[in-house]
């Protein structure tokens, strides 16, 4: 009983940290494709803050809450300043 919940935990953790991967390289795409278009129009492009390891562990551990927060202030999962 103790092994199968145990496995069953690991099982739940694993998905959630790969929805938190998945989460963060479409994050990325989608912050990348405005940061193209906010250049192309000769506008200031904000340097990334948590860039690297710090800003995935992030997007992965936290993923819920920054897309309960960007579709409830900005309509979309994926906020970027080109949606606001």
């Amino acid at each position: 009983m103790g092994r199968k919940l145990l496995i069953a935990l690991v099982v739940l953790v694993v998905l959630y940290l790969s929805v938190g991967v998945v989460f963060h390289v479409l994050w990325k795409n989608a912050l990348a494709e405005c940061d193209r278009q906010l250049q192309a129009r000769g506008e200031f492009v904000e340097p990334e803050v948590f860039a690297g390891p710090i800003g995935l562990f992030f997007d992965m551990t936290f993923w819920p809450v920054y897309a309960r927060a960007n579709l409830y202030h900005f309509g979309t999962i994926f906020s970027t300043p080109c949606n606001h």
